[in-house]
């Protein structure tokens, strides 16, 4: 209904589906926070913009598609060879590929995430934290310290998490993070995206890189047509991953 006409009232939907209208605001906030409408008093709108502004706080994230992260962090975790050195960005879905990594004992992983880095403090694989100042919200280490420590290995495959992705590029919402994403990705030798459906077409504050920087897009739905397009273009092979 909203779709169709960008508005709905609670009471219009509650009479059309013959729900209660407390279950109907119920429903409202649960899409509302899954980034799919924007509530307002008496009902919702259709949520139009493409750009986000401001960066939903982590445990939000978590929570927001979980099962299709869970299902790309399982596809990401498969591409992981023997032995490989790896680049792991910070975000919610790498979150998710540390924990399936941290069994493995025969990696080499650098990672900007102190939260990554605790999940895989279990694993008797080796992990390295560059120095630098911790960015709280992220709990991120970043900073020309973190910058120019990365910048000083070679990569098998890096992962790299963002919050939005277009024909123009990949995107975050910190420049801070941002800097220390490029690093990742200038050291490796494959760089894989993770990226769920809900940042299809979506842009933040800064750019991190062009399509053609990836090699591997991990998604778990196909992407829209014209940003299908224009990843082809760009050779940016893109992996859906199956089952949640």
């Amino acid at each position: 209904m909203i779709a169709r006409s960008g508005f709905a009232s609670v009471a219009d939907i509650s009479g059309a589906l013959g729900v209660s209208e407390m279950t109907v605001r119920r429903d409202l906030d649960a899409l509302c926070d899954e980034a799919l409408l924007e509530r307002t008093f008496g009902g919702a709108m259709r949520r139009d913009e493409r750009y986000d502004a401001e960066e939903p706080a982590f445990e939000r994230r978590v929570a927001v598609n979980s099962g299709g992260k869970r299902a790309i962090a399982r596809r990401a975790a498969a591409m992981v060879g023997e032995g490989e050195t790896l680049g792991l960005d910070v975000g919610s879905t790498t979150l998710a590929l540390a924990e399936l990594l941290a069994p493995r004992s025969d990696l080499r992983i650098f990672t900007s995430s102190l939260r990554a880095a605790t999940v895989l403090g279990a694993s008797r694989s080796r992990v390295y934290l560059p120095g630098g100042e911790v960015r709280a919200d992220e709990l991120s280490l970043v900073g020309a310290k973190a910058v120019e420590f990365l910048r000083g290995f070679e990569l098998d495959r890096t992962f790299i998490g963002v919050s939005g992705i277009s024909e123009r590029g990949i995107y975050d919402y910190s420049v801070e993070d941002t800097e220390v994403k490029r690093a990742l990705i200038e050291q490796a030798e494959t760089v894989v995206l993770l990226c769920d459906q809900r940042k299809f077409d979506r842009r933040a504050l800064a750019r991190i890189a062009g399509l053609d920087q990836i090699d591997v897009l991990v998604t778990d739905a196909a992407p829209p047509p014209s940003l299908a397009e224009a990843l082809k273009a760009a050779t940016v092979d893109v992996i859906v991953a199956a089952g949640p």
